[in-house]
């Protein structure tokens, strides 16, 4: 094996030791710049702080031509400010207030000026005080720079201005927002070590590609409003299905990769919005090919581990249906390299009034050389100049509380089953996705229906190029074996590993199997129950959006997408809807090139739904290159949808396939 590409686990929801209690978002902590756990600054008090742009941009913010964004993917140096960005000097600081779309009510309150190095102060007027929608502002010709005032130190930047413009995004109320609710943001950024650029137009761009999912993430639990905790305890299953790439660094070395882990939770009453999640076990497969090519791959790895964890932490519960758990930047050092994680903040996806969350985080490690600082020859640093690769990943996880005492009578029905399934082979690649229904008598017994023709397919990626088939499955029946904890141990006659939610309505399976050096394949199927009729309704529903993708293609290209939190699919009538929001596309050329990662953004994208009397659904997103089509079902009351991703050229064979869930936002 290459020395350069020693690859790690990510770091999942399960590795407790990554992550942290949730501090400083929605009911859990305060802000960092002086404002008290009451609200903090009143009128008649001084803010200050410092006003800064992307060099070159500092006199008139205007847009001269798009420039080469210089960053890595994802972190370099740990707590690194923002390089590039210079004092804005002789400015004019005004305070205002903003209604939630951003636009200026009422007269300026206040204003000041900068100093030659950047700095203002300013005095609250009488009755004014910190608020989300209290804004102190820099205008230029073509931009402006604002600021939430909600703590006595604050900066204007290009990261205050894309903080606010997120939080206007996802609609908060920006007046009703708990000033020690307001996350400032703007420091977690600077771990991410971005650098500046020549414009405001471009600084923006790579805070979008770099840390607008994690801003995304954290501002819709901000302004999500408090759940009740009381309302979700109880024992959980989860289960998760990730794929991932890997890269060496300009080494000509890398990996495909993906994992399955399944664990088990007790989510606890914490008081109020606070959940106590305790993790007690885990258990992990994970297989990957390495080399420099499929043609000259080196080695396949398959690997399964069970651990014992027993670790509580902290998440916090929104109105609006999110489960945060909130992990800090981190660090690994080995012995011939180490790690370095972004924060991520894990936001678990409430389906209706379920226990039964989804979530889909988007995340990214980089690998460093180790250096010994102290002499002792044993490595306890990161040597941020020698970076040698990015291991990125994309995973579906699920959570369902577990029934008390199951018996075969609470299943029953017709359920719509989504399955996806990646193959690893000294071979070929393959990744398969099903899509069909199984029907259960309430007496343990199952009728499986056929794979009909165009709801299976299997790309595949070989040494000769990419591949594809449709695959069929014939009818079967048998039984289910479920425990009165809801566990699935046997279908039909062959032992399994899967769960039943405590309503009975909606199942997951996983599973896989390899051996070291031949094989290994990962799958996981995901069932929802459906209704016998009329169809389920959808119109005037909004939608959150998950999903990842891999795309197999010519010249050994793999592009893995995955969308950003705040991606929806809005419903104006049965069959017509509109996508908005972004996607994120890891693109890597040859097994042993190096990772890109770009965003790209959705506006309005039409989108055609046709579904059928008992939930069975296709959602068509068309282009003029191709088409994306999602085949699946909505639940009954149409407040989840399962669904299979498929894109096919014009002309041609799908080459991409994935897997989406639609969540009904509250």
């Amino acid at each position: 094996m290459n020395q350069g590409v020693v690859m790690n686990g990510f770091r999942k929801l399960a590795l407790v030791a990554a992550i942290s209690s949730v501090v400083g978002i929605a009911g859990c902590g305060g802000s960092s710049g002086g404002s008290s756990s009451g609200g903090g600054t009143t009128s008649g008090e001084t803010i200050s702080g410092t006003a800064t742009a992307p060099a070159g941009a500092v006199a008139s913010f205007e847009q001269p031509s798009v420039f080469e964004i210089a960053l890595n993917f994802v972190v370099a140096p740990a707590a690194a400010a923002i390089t590039g960005l210079e004092p804005i000097e002789g400015a004019t600081v005004e305070l205002i207030r903003v209604d939630d779309e951003g636009n200026q009510i009422g007269d300026v309150l206040a204003t000041t000026s900068t100093s030659i190095t950047g700095n203002y102060t300013l005095t609250l007027p009488q009755g004014v005080n910190l608020a989300g929608n209290l804004i102190v502002r820099i205008q230029g010709p073509n931009q402006e720079l604002r600021a939430q005032v909600v703590e006595k130190e604050v900066d204007i930047s290009p990261v205050s201005e894309f903080v606010l413009r997120k939080f206007i995004e996802t609609g908060a109320d920006l007046d009703q927002l708990v000033v020690t609710d307001v996350v400032k943001l703007s420091g977690k950024v600077e771990e991410f070590n971005l650098a500046a650029g020549a414009n405001l137009d471009a600084m923006f761009q790579s805070l979008e590609n770099e840390v607008g999912d994690f801003i995304e993430s954290e501002v819709a639990v901000a302004a999500g409003g408090l759940g009740d905790a009381g309302t979700i305890a109880g024992n959980y299953r989860s289960a998760a299905f990730a794929l991932e790439l890997h890269d060496s660094e300009n080494n000509s070395w890398g990996t495909y990769a993906h994992s399955l882990w399944a664990s088990t939770f007790e989510f606890a009453d914490g008081g109020e919005n606070v959940v106590n999640v305790t993790l007690a076990d885990e258990d992990d497969l994970y297989g990957s090919r390495g080399g420099p090519s499929l043609v000259s791959a080196e080695w396949l790895n398959h690997e399964s581990e069970f651990e014992e964890v027993n670790e509580t932490f902290d998440g916090i519960l929104t109105q609006s249906g999110i489960l945060a758990i909130q992990g800090e930047f981190e660090e690994e050092i080995g012995e011939e390299d180490g790690w370095r994680w972004p924060a991520v903040t894990y936001n678990l996806v409430q389906a209706g009034d379920r226990g039964l969350f989804f979530v889909q985080p988007n995340e990214a490690s980089v690998r460093y050389a180790v250096i010994d600082t102290n002499g002792d020859s044993v490595p306890d640093a990161l040597d941020p100049d020698q970076k040698l690769g990015d291991e990125i990943s994309r995973s579906f996880e699920i959570f369902a509380r577990q029934p008390t005492s199951f018996q075969d009578s609470d299943l029953s029905g017709q359920f719509g089953r989504v399955y996806i399934a990646s193959d690893i082979t000294t071979d070929e690649l393959r990744l398969k996705t099903e899509v069909n229904t199984i029907t259960f008598d309430g007496n343990g017994n199952f009728n499986y229906a056929a794979v009909m023709e165009g709801h299976g397919h299997q790309i595949s990626l070989s040494a000769s190029g990419p591949g594809y088939a449709p695959l069929t499955d014939p009818e079967d029946t048998g039984t289910f074996v479920i425990d009165s904890s809801g566990d699935i141990t046997e279908a039909g006659g062959v032992p399994a590993d899967g769960f039943i939610n405590d309503t009975g309505d909606f199942i997951v399976m996983s599973g896989g199997d390899g051996v070291l050096g031949s094989y290994s394949e990962l799958d996981m199927t995901l069932m929802t129950k459906l209704t016998s009729g009329p169809a389920p309704s959808v119109e005037g529903k909004e939608y959150r959006l998950q999903l990842i993708s891999m795309k197999l293609d010519t010249q050994e290209r793999f592009l893995l997408s995955s969308s950003k939190f705040n991606t929806f699919l809005t419903m104006a009538s049965e069959t017509e809807g509109t996508i908005n929001g972004s996607f994120l596309e890891v693109e890597k050329v040859s097994l042993g090139g190096n990772v890109s990662v770009t965003t790209d953004v959705v506006e309005s994208e039409a989108a055609t739904v046709s579904i059928g009397a008992n939930g069975a659904t296709t959602i068509t997103i068309g282009s003029s290159e191709g088409s994306t089509t999602l085949d699946g079902f909505f639940n009954a009351d149409a407040s989840i949808g399962l669904f299979a991703l498929r894109w096919a050229p014009t002309e041609g064979d799908p080459d991409e396939l994935g897997l989406v869930i639609l969540t009904e936002t509250k």
